[in-house]
């Protein structure tokens, strides 16, 4: 059975599609919120932003929610290996294809694996081009909103962008890697969103213009340490 969305956190979905800035620029895409497990997760995964790509974007989608990476088997897939959500299921989707119905087998999954996935932007653009950094601060006051309702344990940084921003900091994610070799990997802290520091445990990027095979190294090491 599908889980309901908590009050709180569905008003603030609610404000994300009121989005001003996509009105104004007359995005045809439509908001991609975050999902999962959404009391008290054991992990949040933070990307960085959708594209159309993510087929619950698009205007002509009829599924129920709107995940992140709806119809993009390849992340999934990764974070099955990883343990953050059913093997089976994943190994199911690619026998068979994507179905509407998986948006509820991945709720389910993530859901019982204490995960739930968001962006950083929740703008859908047309391209994959990332955020600035600007354009993430000025979503921090969002994305700091939904971190209240949800009280994550850790936040799973994917990419240099949500890390850094998120720690006002720059880091090496090769530094980062070297930790995890070592056996020293241990989380970071956010910098105070609406009154708490969160722990934060950086990441590569899964997908295309990341390192899929570094960021399973480190998705594995935190599933095992944490």
């Amino acid at each position: 059975m599908p889980q309901v969305i908590p009050v709180r956190l569905q008003k603030l979905f609610n404000t994300i599609d009121a989005c001003a800035r996509c009105k104004a620029e007359k995005n045809p895409l439509r908001h991609v919120l975050g999902g999962g497990k959404f009391q008290n997760p054991k992990f949040c995964l933070l990307f960085i932003n959708p594209t159309h790509k993510n087929q619950s974007s698009r205007q002509t989608y009829r599924g129920r929610r709107r995940y992140p990476f709806i119809g993009v088997r390849h992340l999934y897939k990764g974070l099955a290996e990883a343990g953050f959500v059913d093997r089976n299921l994943i190994e199911k989707m690619y026998r068979r294809g994507w179905q509407l119905e998986d948006e509820h087998r991945i709720e389910k999954s993530l859901r019982e694996n204490g995960v739930y996935i968001t962006n950083f932007v929740k703008c859908a653009r047309s391209n994959p081009i990332n955020p600035t950094k600007a354009r993430m601060r000025e979503s921090l006051p969002i994305l700091a909103e939904e971190l209240s309702i949800l009280n994550p344990e850790y936040i799973i940084t994917f990419g240099l962008l949500p890390l850094e921003v998120l720690a006002d900091n720059s880091f090496r994610l090769k530094d980062i890697l070297k930790t995890v070799k070592q056996n020293k990997y241990k989380p970071m802290l956010s910098i105070p969103l609406n009154g708490r520091r969160y722990k934060i445990l950086p990441c590569y990027y899964p997908l295309g213009h990341g390192n899929p095979p570094k960021a399973q190294k480190i998705l594995r090491h935190i599933k095992k340490r944490f």
